[in-house]
Parts: C-alpha cells; structure tokens; sequence
C-alpha cells in the first residue's frame, strides 16, 4: 500500500508552551513580563543584553529601577491606564539606563494578559535596543567639525583592538612613539595609579563604538615627570558600517590641573578631605552652590558636620579604608540651612598636597528620588482605582 505523501498543511503546529518558550528564548526583541505591581516575572536573554543584567538581578527590580529619569512618569502614568483599559498600548520611544550607567534607547509596546473576566494578570512589553540608530544619525561632517574645533597636542589612531597605530606630535611631548604603538591605553608603561573602575568604564565605551571626551590619566614622561592627560576621541567605520577602529586628539593639561582653579570652575561637585582629620582641603563652587557654605567655611569644617549625628560612625569606618579602590555610596548630607538632602558620592584615595585625603564627587540625588516617588504614587493611585473598579 503506497505510504500517503505529508503536504504542509498536514503538519501540526508545536504546542503553545513549547512555541512560547522557543519564540520567548531566541527573539532578537526584548520581552519582559511584569507582575501587576510592576516586577520583573521573567525577561528573556535579549532583554537581559539591552539593560546589561542578568535575568536573576532584574527579577529582583521592578520596571521603574531601570527607566531614565525623564522618562519615569510619563511610562507609569501609561502604564496605569493600559492596564486600566483606559488607553490601548501603541509603539513609543522610551530611554533606559543600562546597567552600566549609560543610556539606552528602546522602541517599546506592551500587553496586558488578562483572565476570562477581564482582571489583569500580568504585563508584557516588547522592546527593540535603537541606541545604534541613534548614534548613527550623527553625519562625519559634524564629527569632524568637532574633531577640528578640539585644540590639540597630538593626534593618535587606533585599530579594531584599540591598539595605537598611528600617533603624531606626541614625541613632541616628551614621550617615545615606538613604546605607545601597538599598545592599548591602559597597557602603556609608566602610568599611575587609577581606580580600575575608571579603566573599566573607559574600556566599556569603546566596546560600545561610543564617541568620548576629555578621559583623563596620569602618566610619567620620558623625563619621569608626572603629566596630566586628557584624550577625546571618534570612532572610524568603513563604507559598510563596518567598526575600523578610533581616532582622536590628546592634550597635555598638567599645568591646568594642577591649578586648583580647575576644580572651582568645574560643574561636578568636588571636595577633598583629610582621611585622618576628615578636614576639608578643597572644595569647588558646585559643592558650595549645593550646600550653601563659602569657601572659607567649608575650610574651617570637618566632614562630620554636614552629616546627621547618627551617621557619623560610619563615615569614619568609611576613611578606614585606605585602598585604591573606587567607592559609590549614597549618604545622607545636611545643608546651611538644615535641609537633609541625599547624595551619591563617588570616591577614591589619593595624596593631595602631602596629605592622605580622598576625592569625592558628589551627585544631589533629590530630583531623582522625587521623580521616582511620584512615579510611583501615579502607579499606585491607578492600581487603587483599578481594585476599586474590579470589586464594584
């Protein structure tokens, strides 16, 4: 008896998990699902790359831990009415912060999955990572304009592997060419010490093809004279698109930074403080800006007086360590005024005018935690008008 020939339209579809788990795992597209409250229930592996977590990190966070500032309101008020049934999901631009700290930009939509009665179970949302789109907007003639308009001391070309394949005038600063050609930055010998952390995030956005300015480092000359660095750079692709490498300028800035102006002038907020007295020994306008000091007062203080009393213990188990390692910690900071504000205060230790003191550069993170507060008071409000229609 002849065997019956299969057409397509013989052939079974594979059962909704097995499609779900096949289409879920290997989508090139982001896919979250969300409880109602807005935790992450699972996130699938391309999701997990665009945001630079692991699935485990992310399950422990919910959707307004990873939305950049400017955009948190707007994405938990729309969020609300989507599952409210208020408003339908529609594709839209909404930007993320990457694990990292750097921005991402996402086209999203969502989904609400509800029950045969209409009660919302869970959320999905769809996204597609358009960071590349959107740094590819940028023409090489703007590129070069402000390749052009950077004063410079030398000029320095890297290949795919960020090793250094051309760099002219820098023998003109003291330095021998045939000892930085073939090396990466971070490999070039006589470098001094920098948090690795600093390296780290250098490296990362040259991984990311990013443009960058003015990356600092230290370094002894041929003389052995310790000079300030600071290098901006472009990266180079080909006529297909094709990733080719970096070019960029280099100046010598030893003498501005060894200028104390430097950091008066400067936008971050910088203070130094002995790590034995915990006396400051310098402090830039920002700073001052932010807390309401003078100079001349921040000089006359002590570190603990712009702590509440029961922090203080710990600031000094902090000056304990003595390491090179870089430190991120959000503290509590009391103003002139009284005000207790919270900050984020990155710092390192170094040696500052032969003192052992540490560098901090402090972030006001007020405006954040009120945005992400009222974010979530919108959320919340919506999710309580939502029971309450769900019970009437």
């Amino acid at each position: 008896m002849a065997k019956e020939k299969r057409t397509d339209t013989d052939a079974a579809l594979p059962e909704d998990g097995v499609l779900f788990r096949e289409l879920f795992e290997t989508s090139a597209t982001g896919v979250a699902i969300f409880s109602i409250g807005g935790r992450f229930l699972r996130v699938n592996p391309a999701m997990c790359r665009m945001l630079g977590y692991g699935e485990g990190e992310l399950q422990q966070k919910t959707h307004l831990d990873v939305i950049h500032l400017d955009d948190l309101e707007a994405a938990a008020m729309n969020r609300a009415q989507i599952i409210s049934g208020k408003t339908k999901s529609r594709l839209a631009e909404r930007r993320y912060v990457h694990k990292d700290g750097s921005t991402v930009w996402a086209q999203v939509a969502g989904a609400v999955v509800r029950d045969t009665s209409g009660a919302p179970l869970c959320t999905v949302l769809f996204a597609n990572d358009v960071s590349g789109l959107k740094r590819a907007v940028r023409s090489s003639e703007q590129r070069f304009r402000r390749m052009v308009e950077m004063s410079s001391d030398w000029y320095w070309v890297q290949d795919e592997q960020f090793h250094f394949v051309e760099v002219p005038g820098l023998d003109h600063q003291g330095d021998d060419t045939d000892i930085v050609l073939g090396k990466a930055r971070w490999e070039i010998p006589g470098l001094a010490p920098l948090p690795e952390k600093v390296w780290e995030q250098h490296r990362a956005k040259l991984s990311r093809h990013e443009s960058f300015s003015d990356f600092m480092f230290l370094r002894h000359n041929k003389a052995g004279e310790l000079r300030y660095l600071s290098v901006s750079g472009e990266p180079l692709f080909d006529e297909q698109g094709r990733f080719r490498g970096y070019h960029g300028i280099g100046k010598d800035i030893t003498d501005r930074a060894r200028d104390q102006k430097a950091l008066e002038d400067s936008e971050e907020r910088y203070r130094m403080v002995d790590a034995k007295t915990l006396a400051f020994l310098a402090v830039n306008g920002a700073a001052m800006r932010l807390y309401g000091y003078s100079k001349e007062e921040f000089l006359s203080m002590t570190a603990d007086q712009i702590r509440p009393q029961e922090d203080v213990e710990d600031l000094r188990k902090a000056f304990e360590d003595r390491s090179r390692n870089y430190r991120q910690r959000v503290w509590r900071h009391r103003k002139k005024n009284g005000e207790l504000i919270q900050v984020k205060v990155i710092s390192f230790n170094l040696d500052f005018d032969g003192h052992a003191a540490r560098l901090g550069v402090i972030h006001d993170m007020t405006e954040q935690l009120n945005a992400e507060e009222r974010a979530r008071e919108t959320e919340e409000r919506y999710l309580a008008l939502l029971r309450e229609r769900q019970n009437s």
